[in-house]
């Protein structure tokens, strides 16, 4: 016999009516008919291959294989109540490990703004964040929740939106003030620009209230790296349309300066997900709520105020 067909509610029947040798006795306490108690117990025999209790119309005693067995049952039975309680304690108590995933830009927000506090707020709990221009699969990389900036594609999802984001026109002040001066849309066209690796065509739709303009720009640096982007466009290389995340910084401390300000890019949502009817961990809910409550973080949009 395999050791995957022991039946541990079977074995709970037969230490009960091991315990009390008496039929009637043990199904009023298992709150069971004393004939299912019997079949119960028919059943654990043939799966055992021998008989565990002697029975006749007066008495009940053990067999051998029933002493062997009652001995290693109670065992085994308070070694599964203890797993089941731990399990229990685990899913109940903030602790563990999260796996999460992100866009890189995104995820350094989160690795600065959210992330340190909560692993304050919750030392038992542990996270890794994975960093992706991607829509990760959840279901396939194991992953507890993955933030998205841009529509959810996948319906299997349960998707919370936070926030919205967009992208300014930005240079360094050195290459404006050496390059033809920029007052509408159409003078970016004579600029070299920073793109995006492997985007095609090298478009920019910039938008102003209802206007929308769309503007080909000349390519003289590519990159599937944003942060790389961002450099060269402070080195003076051209002009860059990027994230107002990745560049507010930068802008504030004069390293690169709003080209057009009031011509933003459309705004891009961003949301989290995680599966649906995914039996939430504590440490999740908790991140989950922690996220909630720093729902403002998300607000990614440059205003031009001017």
């Amino acid at each position: 016999m395999k050791k995957e067909t022991i039946d541990l509610k079977l074995l709970h029947y037969f230490v009960v009516t091991a315990e009390t040798l008496n039929f009637t006795t043990a199904s009023v306490a298992l709150g069971i008919a004393k004939s299912a108690l019997s079949k119960s117990i028919v059943r654990l025999e043939d799966e055992l291959g021998t008989k565990v209790f002697d029975r006749s119309s007066r008495v009940v005693r053990l067999t051998e294989s029933g002493q062997i067995l009652y001995r290693r049952a109670i065992t085994l039975l308070d070694e599964a109540d203890h797993l089941v309680n731990d399990l229990k304690t685990m899913r109940h108590s903030v602790s563990g490990r999260l796996r999460l995933a992100a866009p890189p830009t995104l995820g350094r927000l989160l690795a600065k703004e959210i992330i340190p506090q909560f692993l304050a707020r919750w030392p038992e709990v542990s996270i890794s964040l994975k960093l992706s221009l991607e829509f990760e699969n959840l279901f396939t990389e194991g992953l507890d929740l993955a933030f998205r900036m841009g529509k959810n594609r996948d319906d299997r999802l349960i998707e919370r939106p936070l926030g919205r984001a967009n992208r300014v026109v930005v240079a360094a002040p050195a290459y404006l003030a050496k390059h033809a001066a920029i007052r509408a849309p159409q003078d970016l066209a004579q600029h070299k620009s920073l793109q995006i690796l492997e985007q095609q065509p090298h478009l920019w739709t910039l938008q102003k209230g209802t206007w929308i303009e769309q503007v080909a720009l000349p390519v003289a640096f590519q990159s599937s790296d944003l942060a790389a982007l961002v450099n060269a466009a402070m080195a003076g290389v051209g002009i860059a349309q990027l994230p107002w995340l990745l560049v507010r910084e930068e802008i504030k401390a004069g390293k690169l300066t709003l080209v057009l300000p009031e011509w933003l890019s459309a705004e891009l949502p961003i949301s989290l997900v995680y599966r649906e009817g995914h039996n939430k961990s504590a440490r999740l809910a908790e991140f989950l709520a922690w996220i909630d409550q720093h729902r403002e973080l998300f607000d990614l949009r440059f205003r031009d105020t001017r």
